[in-house]
């Protein structure tokens, strides 16, 4: 049978249905959990409260509320293979994978703020649905960690008690990942939006300089090749037509963003918009603003990089020979009289084990955090 993701219609008998079937002990966990945050970095004033009450009613209503009730057994009607396949294995051993996915990744503190990272991301699955992808992805690459440590430290002769520590590492480690992926995707995405947000900015000013109407300037953008940033302006323009509000759809973009710039932006057009400031000087200081941003974090890339270009060089080339020498002294046959590498723990399996896997795993993530922190140009 044929099946298709199909949204409901926007009546008010299909909203209170979905409202319904929304477990919203879960939306007011994810805004109380993102106020605290605020709270501890106080940042919490009357605005941002008003902005958590409206985060939550969009989680709670409109197309995301849509997206929420879908079960993850209709991940096996995907058009994607891959989800298709992920979901068909789902719904065969679904108390095992359910487990795993209600009761471990559901537990974990970030499968809390999981709704809104998906939302802000992109990512167009419920909660459920994407646990039960983590949970079936986090096992299959569990196992076969397990095939492949299990068969080289057999072939090396060493306890399974290692393979088996090491298994139990990954899976948390997978399960952690899983979870923060929407939010680096969307913390990608934001990146790429601030990237091409002066000229996106500058553009706007132009326009609007030239008397073009708000709405016009923001479906100009949005047909334009900015990226990330166009994306999300064809939303917004896509819920103005569906008959929202100009301001509060811009409203929405700024709440679902993880971009500071553009959530900085939208915020002075607004109160632009209600005091009737020139918008155009506000987007052009606010473009100069953004690049100057974009200047200072790639110097402080560079100050950094320098530091850690120290770090890889010492992981990667220095501590490795230093290990070589003392394991060559400590395990050649060279009498008793060199009691003291004696006591070093520099075993021929430990010299396999580091080289083969610490070592690699150090310099992967030293790799993947400088990628993390590298900005946007």
């Amino acid at each position: 049978m044929a099946y298709q993701q199909t949204f409901v219609s926007d009546t008010s008998k299909n909203k209170v249905e979905i409202q319904e079937q929304i477990d919203m002990s879960k939306v007011d966990a994810i805004v109380n959990r993102i106020k605290e945050k605020y709270e501890k970095q106080g940042l919490l004033g009357d605005s941002e409260t008003y902005n958590l009450k409206e985060l939550r009613s969009l989680i709670s209503e409109g197309k995301r509320a849509k997206i929420e009730v879908l079960k993850p057994a209709d991940l096996s009607y995907s058009f994607n293979p891959v989800v298709r396949n992920i979901g068909t294995i789902y719904t065969k051993f679904s108390k095992f994978f359910g487990f795993i996915a209600k009761k471990i990744l559901g537990k974990l503190p970030e499968s809390k703020v999981l709704a809104y990272e998906l939302y802000s991301a992109d990512i167009n699955y419920s909660v459920s649905q994407y646990l039960a992808i983590a949970s079936v992805s986090v096992f299959l690459f569990n196992l076969v960690v397990i095939i492949a440590l299990f068969s080289v430290f057999l072939l090396l002769g060493v306890s399974f008690l290692i393979p088996l520590i090491l298994c139990i590492f990954f899976f948390i480690g997978g399960a952690f990942f899983a979870l923060k992926y929407p939010s680096m995707i969307a913390k990608k995405r934001a990146k790429e939006i601030d990237t091409n947000l002066p000229f996106a900015l500058r553009h706007m000013a132009t326009l609007l300089r030239a008397g073009v109407d708000l709405y016009k300037v923001v479906r100009t953008v949005a047909v334009s090749d900015y990226g990330v940033l166009s994306q999300e302006l064809t939303k917004t323009i896509m819920e103005v037509e569906e008959g929202q509000d100009i301001k509060d759809a811009l409203r929405a973009l700024s709440l679902r963003t993880k971009s500071f710039a553009l959530k900085n932006a939208i915020n002075h057009l607004l109160r632009a918009l209600k005091s009737g400031g020139n918008l155009s000087e506000i987007m052009t200081t606010i473009a100069d603003d953004v690049s100057y941003q974009l200047s200072a974090d790639i110097d402080t890339f560079s100050g950094k990089l320098n530091f850690l270009g120290v770090i890889y060089i010492f992981v990667g080339i220095v501590v490795p020979v230093m290990l070589a020498i003392l394991s060559g002294i400590r395990n050649a046959p060279l009498g008793s009289s060199i009691s003291f590498f004696d006591a070093l723990p520099l075993t021929p399996t430990v010299i396999i084990i580091s080289f083969l896997v610490i070592f690699p795993l150090i310099l992967l993530g030293l790799l993947l955090y400088i990628r993390s922190i590298r900005p946007s140009i």
